[in-house]
């Protein structure tokens, strides 16, 4: 398990800081163009899942003093081929990015 700050991250993936400056880190998690599902759990909108086809990488935004961050996917190695991105409050959770028979999923608990 990694601890930044306040994040939490659990993961099955290697990771790199590409950045850091003052209270801001971006970890960059290559996934290899797997599919990834977002487990959302229970949600008023969705039913069950949020699914991303042919994701190269993760790129994760965090400020350590703070309990939201911005999830990126990458289509490319290039820092700007993101495709989609989201926040998340991880307050008293743990994010995960976990492979499950060549799939990634990503949740929190």
């Amino acid at each position: 398990m990694i601890e930044i700050g306040k994040f939490k991250l659990d993961s099955d993936f290697d990771y790199r800081i590409i950045r850091e400056e003052n209270n801001d880190v971006d970890l960059y998690i290559d996934i290899n163009y797997r599919c990834v599902d977002i487990d959302i759990k229970k949600s008023e909108f969705f039913n069950s899942r949020i699914q991303f086809p042919y994701v190269r990488s993760i790129l994760l935004r965090i400020n350590k003093e703070g309990h939201i961050m911005t999830v990126h996917l990458m289509r490319d190695i290039d820092l700007f081929s993101a495709f989609a991105n989201f926040e998340v409050d991880y307050t008293n959770s743990i994010f995960k990015i976990k492979n499950f028979q060549e799939k990634v999923i990503i949740s929190k608990d």
